[in-house]
C-alpha cells in the first residue's frame, strides 16, 4: 500500500534531519487527549501537544496487501494521573473511540517541524494494560483499524450462499457450503494411507 505524503515531507526527508516525531491524538469520551514523542510540548496543526514523556513509544507503522486487520501498541507514561486513571477505569472510556497518528519530520538545524505531518494510522482503542518490568511500569494501549471492526458488525464473520448469489448472480463457489459443514469427510493420513498401501502390496487384509 502507497502512503500519501506532501512537497514538504518529501524535502524532508531528502535533507538532514535530526528525528522524527510521532504524534498521537485519541478521542475518549470524556475528550480529545493529543500526545508527542518529543520531549517537550508541540504546536502544530493549530493543537497543542504533550510531550513530557507521556507518549513512550509507538508499535511498528505498516499496511496490509491482503486486507487483514492491522494492530499497533502505544507506550504511555503511568506517572500522569489521568492516565492511569484511564487504565484502571471503564474501558467505555477509551474501547472502539478514534486514534489517529501522524509522523512528522523535524529539522537538524531549527529543531521544528519541517513540511506538513502525514497521517500514517487511523483506527480505533481497544484495550488497555499495566506492565511491569521489575522496578518499572508502563501501560500499553492496542489499537486496531477501524474498518475491521468486527465487533460492531459480527455478521462480516461469515457468508452464505444466498448472501453470495445477492452479490455475485450466478456465482456457486458457497452452494456446497452447507452440505460440507453438516457432513464433514474423514481423511486419510499420508501415514496411515501409505502403510495401507504396504499391506495391500504384501497381501495382508486389513483388520
Amino acid at each position: 500500500m502507497t502512503v500519501n505524503t506532501n512537497s514538504g515531507f518529501d524535502a524532508a526527508s531528502r535533507a538532514g534531519a535530526y528525528g522524527v516525531m510521532a504524534l498521537a491524538e485519541l478521542q475518549l469520551r470524556s475528550g480529545t487527549v493529543r500526545y508527542t514523542t518529543w520531549p517537550v510540548n508541540v504546536q502544530t496543526m493549530g493543537q497543542s501537544w504533550l510531550g513530557l514523556g507521556n507518549l513512550g513509544s509507538i508499535g511498528e507503522l505498516h499496511e496490509s496487501e491482503d486486507g487483514a486487520a492491522e494492530k499497533l501498541t502505544l507506550t504511555l507514561s503511568p506517572i500522569d494521573v489521568g492516565t492511569r486513571a484511564l487504565a484502571l477505569g471503564d474501558p467505555a472510556d477509551y474501547q472502539d473511540r478514534r486514534v489517529r497518528i501522524w509522523i512528522a519530520l523535524v529539522d537538524a538545524a531549527t529543531l521544528q517541524i519541517t513540511g506538513q505531518p502525514v497521517l500514517r494510522f487511523v483506527g480505533v482503542m481497544d484495550q488497555m494494560k499495566i506492565e511491569r518490568d521489575g522496578t518499572t511500569a508502563s501501560i500499553g494501549m492496542d489499537c486496531r483499524t477501524a474498518s475491521y471492526d468486527v465487533r460492531s458488525n459480527p455478521a462480516a464473520l461469515r457468508m452464505n450462499h444466498a448472501q453470495h448469489q445477492a452479490r455475485h448472480p450466478g456465482e456457486m463457489g458457497f452452494s456446497y457450503l452447507t452440505s460440507i459443514i453438516g457432513n464433514p469427510a474423514v481423511w486419510v493420513g499420508k501415514w496411515l494411507q501409505a502403510n495401507l498401501q504396504y499391506r495391500q502390496l504384501l497381501g495382508v487384509g486389513s483388520k
